[in-house]
């Protein structure tokens, strides 16, 4: 029998996964081999103690208590270096990825797929509970995905945190592997060999417990993310780069003829160096470094 390991990330979440991972064991105790890996960001509310006590109690159960807040992209990459089955399923502890889905997520991947995505925008799926503004950035964020990344055109739910892969593809491309923020499936996406991928429909459910983690920090970290792994990438920098030279060229003119009194020809000869200088170091340092 084909052995899924299910990788938890959790900061703060000891109420949800007391539902969640006897959930999932009554789910797929008759009819599934799978191990339960929960990360967690050293919580203080007890996560890490009360996934331990789950341990003890049902056997199949790794905890990784890691030292600090270091990331939901990196807490999955540590489950998956730990997992010992062939695929690995990927949720969240908060009950928005429903456990009921997960028998459809491993039966469609022993189809032959390398990557199963459980997907909220595909006919049969939605999303429970979200305000206007919440599906605006869902959205946004699919569509600079689907422009910036060619790997993700013909998927419906790249943004998607509720997944199964086999362990090989990720390994077999570890050392490439760089996942900042929430977004790991985007990261496995651009970089990895996967050769067939299928989606499912899911609805995604309001929090069981506890608040969202996504802040506006997050959606800067998406946003560098996406430029990191763009093929694109050199082009939009310079373009970036060449549009703060504009900027620094006007300033430094308006600054120097208008605030300083100095004369136009002047003025302009000096802004038009800075702006050189500007972009020469930014080009440098971002654009072009390796």
């Amino acid at each position: 029998m084909v052995k899924v390991s299910i990788v938890i990330p959790t900061y703060n979440e000891r109420e949800n996964i007391e539902v969640l991972i006897p959930r999932i064991i009554n789910i797929l105790k008759d009819d599934y081999s799978f191990e339960i890996i929960v990360v967690d960001d050293n919580s203080p509310d007890g996560t890490a103690e009360l996934a331990m006590e789950l341990a003890d109690k049902y056997g199949n159960i790794k905890v990784i208590k890691r030292p600090g807040k270091l990331g939901l992209s990196s807490a999955i990459l540590d489950g998956v270096k730990a997992a010992e089955g062939t695929y690995v399923l990927v949720m969240d502890a908060d009950l928005q990825h429903p456990p009921e889905v997960i028998p459809k997520l491993i039966d469609k991947a022993k189809e032959g797929y390398d990557l199963v995505i459980a997907s909220r925008y595909m006919k049969g799926g939605g999303t429970e509970g979200w305000s206007f503004f919440r599906k605006l950035i869902s959205k946004g964020a699919m569509l600079i995905a689907k422009v910036l990344v060619p790997r993700c055109r013909g998927l419906t739910d790249v943004m998607s945190g509720f997944f199964i892969i086999k362990r090989d593809v990720i390994m077999n491309s570890i050392t490439d592997l760089n996942p900042r923020g929430f977004k790991f499936l985007l990261e496995v996406i651009a970089k990895t060999n996967i050769s067939n991928v299928a989606e499912i429909p899911y609805v995604f459910r309001s929090r069981y417990r506890g608040k969202s983690k996504l802040s506006s920090k997050e959606i800067i970290n998406y946003l560098i993310h996406v430029l990191e792994i763009t093929p694109y990438s050199t082009l939009i920098k310079f373009a970036i780069v060449g549009a703060s030279g504009t900027v620094v060229n006007l300033g430094v003119l308006y600054l120097l003829e208008f605030i300083a009194g100095i004369e136009h020809v002047i003025s302009s000869a000096v802004a038009i160096e800075v702006s050189v200088i500007n972009n020469f170091i930014l080009n440098d340092i971002w654009t072009f470094r390796r």
